[in-house]
């Protein structure tokens, strides 16, 4: 039997989500089940999901998933290719996905495939372009795109050339490279599969489009005043031919009941006092910081000052924004500062310790029994069953900081906390969802 992997976000679950379950259902069968690995609370550009994980896991298990797993904190917030390390590898290690399915800007699985293998670090011209684009004032980004290239450049003429450096510049494009590096990198014999994305995934407004960005949907969201509960519900009607009924319903519930979205603003707003009262030796510690972006930000908040009509999120981007640093760099390092994940933690939770199960359907309950026989990490169903782990030192702290990351979520959007200790998971069945989340 083929099963399908998904890596997510579903920041929200929209259209062009809901478009990958049916291509992959028309290549693989109507039956095919889907396993989606799925961020929690945080999200890979180092913001706070807009919902809470329970309410985007019924979003996937309404429109076809079929087991919903939770990614971890360490992973969800890291770089691509520990992103794609941490979420390749529960795949990996559940012993029952036969088929990686992605998305991505460039339609060649080949060409991602050619710069997936292609072992860039390793080549001394590489590491001294990368070093020389760097002190030119390239951004990392940017100058390994450049680095990259001349690797390459005896196989490629001018016109492949510029193919490659177009595909190294779009964000899902560099996933979809790490998701393959992975796979090679575990050995896995899960088959990877690339859907093109369709247009309108670089819009950043609402428009017509079939599929508009994840952005554009959350941006749409946050524009309106978040302590306006009429305000908020009024920004659904927007959404309704983006995003799928069950999204909607979830957030419509979320809202109903005292919740609110989170975005960078949140997030920036409960930073910024700590960057202000820490030394720079102590923000260095923190994930994804390091002394000089430390002393960036130091540096550049000294001179942030309140302005009444400009949101502080604006002020701070303004701020803080260069060439250097990477904007969502600066984001990771802002949620590893106020979740309190070190660089050291980073060093020592390489792979996956667990694999939280969020939710299944009728189908997906068959398919956990013959996970829980085959998967080579424990499968936890309840926050305490951790316990049970306790003396492993990366578990405990992997799962750490999970809870953290939930209560920190929680806190902003509801002020509660400790709700993770009475989550259950939901089950998906006869076209109705079953939880026992208090």
């Amino acid at each position: 039997m083929r099963v399908a992997g998904i890596i997510a976000e579903y920041n929200p679950f929209h259209e062009g989500h809901l478009h990958l379950f049916h291509k992959l259902r028309e290549q693989l069968g109507n039956d095919t089940p889907i396993v989606v690995v799925m961020s929690g609370d945080f999200v890979q550009r180092g913001e706070p999901a807009i919902a809470d994980y329970s309410s985007r896991t019924c979003a996937a298990l309404s429109c076809g998933a079929d087991l919903v797993f939770e990614l971890p904190f360490t992973f969800a917030t890291g770089s691509a290719d520990r992103f794609a390390d941490g979420a390749v590898a529960m795949l990996c290690t559940s012993g029952i996905v036969t088929d990686l399915y992605f998305g991505a800007e460039c339609s060649s699985l080949s060409d991602l495939t050619l710069l997936a293998e292609t072992d860039f670090e390793s080549v001394p011209e590489f590491s001294e372009s990368l070093d020389r684009f760097l002190k030119e004032g390239l951004s990392y980004a940017a100058s390994w795109e450049k680095a990259s290239l001349s690797v390459l450049s005896d196989r490629l003429d001018s016109e492949q050339q510029e193919r490659f450096s177009s595909i190294l510049r779009e964000p899902n494009n560099i996933l979809a490279i790490a998701y393959l590096r992975s796979l090679k990198k575990y050995g896995s014999p899960i088959t990877p599969h690339l859907i093109h994305r369709e247009d309108g995934y670089h819009e950043e407004t609402l428009s017509t489009d079939r599929f508009p960005s994840a952005t554009a949907l959350r941006k749409a969201i946050l524009s309106h005043d978040s302590s306006s509960h009429a305000l908020l519900l009024s920004s659904l009607g927007s959404l309704s031919s983006f995003v799928p009924s069950p999204m909607l319903s979830e957030l419509l519930a979320s809202w109903n009941s005292g919740s609110r979205p989170l975005g960078a603003r949140e997030l920036i707003s409960c930073a910024l006092p700590i960057l202000r009262a820490t030394d720079v030796e102590t923000l260095s510690e923190a994930a994804h910081m390091g002394k000089n972006l430390a002393l960036h930000l130091k540096s550049r908040i000294a001179s942030m000052h309140f302005q009444k009509n400009t949101p502080i999120e604006e002020q701070f981007f303004e701020q803080v924004h260069t060439k250097c640093f990477s904007y969502t760099r600066i984001l990771r390092a802002l949620t590893s500062l106020l979740i309190g994940q070190k660089d050291l933690d980073l060093h020592n939770l390489v792979m996956p310790k667990y694999m939280r199960l969020l939710g299944f359907s009728e189908h997906g309950r068959t398919l956990l029994k013959t996970m829980r026989s085959n998967c080579d990490i424990p499968i936890l169903s309840r926050t305490s069953d951790a316990r049970h782990y306790s003396k492993d030192p990366a578990f405990a702290r992997m799962n750490e900081l999970d809870i953290l990351s939930h209560d920190w979520w929680t806190l902003q959007a509801r002020n509660t906390w400790e709700e993770d200790y009475h989550f259950e998971v939901i089950q998906y069945k006869r076209n109705r969802l079953y939880r026992g989340h208090s």
